[in-house]
């Protein structure tokens, strides 16, 4: 096996459906309210989907994940979801892959490993939903931007093209627990779907607008939106054995 070989996945945020069929209403119940998640196997794979949490208010994963991660056999943490654009040119529907995660609080990007295969396997996607794709810095803030000037000020002073609100987080908070060695060994893979867009204008029937949008993408219908891309996501990686 090589070294830089897929084996476990850590799969972060809400959970995929389509890829959780068999009591998916009973296990993820049961599952938001506990730090172990739900484990599957695929493709040889064992991909554990964990719902971390909400903004700062992250879980401490289980002592069986840091174990899996500290030892090697979870080699990948994913995050699929919806962020805001901070970019007045992103539209609604278009893929961001991650370039560099940037923390509002530091400004300065949290060094990860990247695959470098994961790009065209999110391209590939992309064009198959004619949506737009790019790679951009992404920003994780504690705060919500919702009004134009807020967003284009963070654009301007950030240069994130993407705001969402938890990934940072979650990494700052697994890195407490993890060894410095397994921090540099495992590959993150961080991507965003627009959801809500920076409003045409100050009104605030425009912010509510994006905002309402963006809460039926990320919460109300996420399965619908985000979930298919996170299933397709999945599939067309390990499917084809990209990077294995």
């Amino acid at each position: 096996m090589s070294h830089n070989s897929v084996r476990d996945i850590l799969f972060i945020r809400s959970y995929p459906k389509y890829f959780i069929q068999n009591h998916y209403f009973k296990n993820i119940f049961q599952s938001l309210a506990n730090n172990k998640g739900i484990t599957i196997r695929y493709k040889n794979h064992n991909i554990t989907f964990l719902f971390p949490g909400i903004g700062k208010k992250q879980k401490i994963p289980h002592k069986n994940i840091i174990h899996r991660i500290n030892s090697g056999l979870i080699t990948d943490i994913v995050d699929v979801g919806g962020g805001g654009a901070l970019d007045p040119q992103l539209k609604k529907g278009d893929i961001i892959l991650s370039s560099n995660d940037v923390p509002s609080d530091t400004m300065e990007p949290i060094k990860v490993k990247r695959r470098k295969v994961i790009k065209n396997i999110v391209k590939k996607i992309a064009d198959k939903r004619e949506s737009r794709f790019y790679e951009r810095n992404i920003l994780t803030s504690d705060r919500l931007a919702g009004k134009r000037d807020t967003r284009l000020k963070l654009f301007n002073k950030t240069r994130c093209s993407v705001v969402q609100m938890e990934h940072c987080w979650f990494l700052r908070s697994l890195a407490k627990r993890m060894s410095s060695q397994s921090l540099d060994s495992v590959y993150v893979t961080h991507i965003e779907v627009i959801t809500d867009e920076v409003p045409d204008d100050q009104r605030f029937l425009s912010n509510m607008k994006e905002l309402y949008f963006g809460l039926t993408c990320c919460f109300l219908f996420n399965n619908k939106y985000l979930g298919t891309i996170k299933n397709d996501f999945l599939k067309t990686w390990l499917n084809n054995e990209h990077g294995i």
